[in-house]
């Protein structure tokens, strides 16, 4: 078996929460008792660690998720006999226990899923509408309040993705959330560090302070955190789902405390809700079809455009990006470009689109030619906070599963709770690009794969608002330069905006000369450390021509690939 760098003790940990292993064992494997207040014990910190990982591969399925714990959690399913859309769902559930502070079931879910038995690959569009009362203006302030909360989209969009891919009863597929949040988890790195700089808006409400304060203090690291709210929630959804979650008794709770906090919905609008099937977009990069997520989930369109402009680079002379000046600059004002274009594109449903247009290798020789000339974009809205997970799931037969679901915000950006849940603020998606009132909300989300000769090649997205910059430059290491994933995902990267004066981030050790080559061409930046967490994650699967699927977790993340 291909183990991720957490130890073996880690996963016998969470196998054990997620019902796969003798609970005994796990404890005792893991070195704390998780029955007693955390602290006394010494949990393995490890689990769950940013840097360097092992990679896997195989070739009965293979998962890659934004933690080792939710990673087990779909092998785990896997090999009870279930199918990627199965193990992704599991997964994605049991993330909002073990990193909620990255995604809630009060957010989004949107899912690619390609059919192998078909060959037909679909695009749940699980985002969440903006509220029919919107506020005409927003401002940041608005962010810490009841005013940008929205009807949520991921519980539908899991019931949606169970009943039309997956082949397990929800009840079971809620089953390792569960146990996770009524038995505890140690209190990682990872949600540690945000508990720590976000703990005042954790303490704005009673029901945050009995989760992340349960002695008046916040949890330390490695301390055991309990969700018995989100327990009980996950338990109700198993039985009662929809009819619960959107027409009864938690629309009505979630909407008078979101308008107690200066908000504006109703249970209609829950009760409304409908997720959104469409066919992915297309593009072409190489002899590579690209499949995209749909506007106004922009990620897609956003890394076709990007492409499209890559192939004017000649980037297979010049060198990769983190090599060579040229193609450093050039990615960089393209992907500048995109990304504050991008803040215009609103819902299509009702404001027209030309995604074709914009999709197509025309319209990018048009703007690379402008791009070139230097013209740098007006000073506008900051980029919004980042708060997500991704995740990739490959199965025996070679159904492929990948999903981005999220928080939408900084983490926990209103403070605050319904049901042992923390409530979705899209933050700064707003004041981005302003919905209309009800509309699905703009979002860069990008799952998305890549086909050769009708074959899957590459599978996978990646959370941050750096991910579009992070998908493309790891492509075209793997497509130009036959560069290996696991080498590719190590080396140092550009990620995405930054402020209102679209400054972007460079990891330091890029170095001078490359770095001074961007600044050269007009670009501002901001420094960050190696292995920023900024930059996101690939969490992506190559499948070889021969079908064995390879995978690597993300040194920037706490990011972990296991194979069946």
């Amino acid at each position: 078996m291909d183990l991720v760098r957490i130890g073996r003790r880690g996963l016998l940990a969470s196998a054990a929460a997620a019902g796969f292993v003798n609970p005994r064992m796990a404890v005792a494997a893991q070195g704390f008792d998780a029955r007693t207040a955390a602290g006394s014990g010494e949990a393995d910190m490890s689990v769950g660690a940013f840097g360097r990982k092992t990679p896997a591969r195989g070739r009965s399925g293979l998962a890659i998720t934004g933690h080792p714990w939710a990673t087990e959690v779909a092998v785990g399913i896997l090999r009870e006999g279930g199918n990627a859309c199965d193990a992704l769902l599991a997964a994605a559930a049991a993330q909002t226990v073990i990193e909620p502070h990255l995604t809630t079931i009060t957010g989004c879910m949107s899912m690619m899923y390609h059919d192998a038995a078909t060959g037909r690959t679909r695009y749940l569009n699980g985002n969440v509408n903006a509220p029919r009362a919107l506020a005409p203006v927003l401002t940041e302030a608005d962010t810490a309040t009841g005013r940008m909360a929205c009807v949520p989209g991921f519980w539908a969009a899991f019931e949606a993705a169970a009943s039309t891919f997956g082949t397990m009863p929800v009840a079971r597929l809620l089953k390792p959330a569960i146990g996770f949040a009524r038995d505890g988890i140690a209190c990682h790195p990872s949600l540690w560090g945000e508990v720590y700089s976000r703990q005042a808006m954790l303490a704005r409400t009673a029901e945050g302070r009995s989760i992340f304060m349960p002695r008046r203090a916040i949890l330390n690291p490695g301390e055991k955190l309990v969700q018995p709210g989100a327990a009980e929630t996950l338990q109700r959804l198993g039985e009662e789902g929809s009819r619960w979650f959107y027409t009864g008794d938690f629309a009505k709770d979630f909407c008078a405390t979101v308008n107690a906090a200066g908000g504006a919905l109703t249970p209609e609008e829950f009760a409304a809700y409908q997720v959104r099937w469409e066919d992915p977009i297309k593009g072409q990069y190489r002899d590579l079809e690209i499949l995209g997520s749909v506007p106004p989930d922009t990620g897609g369109l956003h890394l076709i455009e990007m492409l499209n402009l890559v192939e004017l680079m000649d980037i297979r002379k010049n060198g990769p990006a983190s090599e060579s000046p040229e193609t450093l600059k050039r990615m960089m004002l393209a992907a500048r470009d995109v990304l504050v274009t991008g803040m215009t594109y609103r819902d299509p449903r009702s404001s027209p689109l030309d995604v074709e247009r914009i999709a197509s290798k025309a319209y990018a020789a048009e703007r690379y030619a402008k791009i070139l000339k230097g013209a740098a974009p007006a000073p506008g809205a900051a980029p919004h906070g980042p708060g997500s997970c991704h995740l990739t799931v490959i199965d025996r037969a070679g159904n492929i599963a990948t999903a981005l679901h999220s928080t939408l915000s900084l983490p926990w950006a209103n403070g605050l709770f319904v049901h042992g849940v923390s409530i979705c603020g899209p933050g700064n998606h707003f004041l981005n690009t302003m919905p209309k009132p009800g509309d699905r909300v703009t979002v860069l989300i990008c799952p998305s794969m890549m086909f050769r000769g009708g074959r899957p090649f590459l599978a996978g997205g990646s959370p941050s608002t750096s991910l579009i910059c992070n998908l493309v430059q790891n492509i075209t290491n793997i497509v130009d330069f036959s560069m290996p994933l696991a080498e590719s995902i190590e080396r140092p990267s550009f990620g995405g905006l930054v402020d209102g004066q679209y400054r972007m981030t460079v990891e330091t050790d890029l170095g001078d000369p490359l770095i001074g080559a961007v600044e050269a061409a007009g670009i501002l930046v901001e420094r960050v450390n190696p292995w920023s967490s900024r930059h996101g994650a690939f969490e992506a699967i190559h499948v070889s021509e021969n079908g064995e699927v390879f995978a690597c977790g993300d040194p920037r993340r706490t990011s972990a690939a296991l194979a069946v």
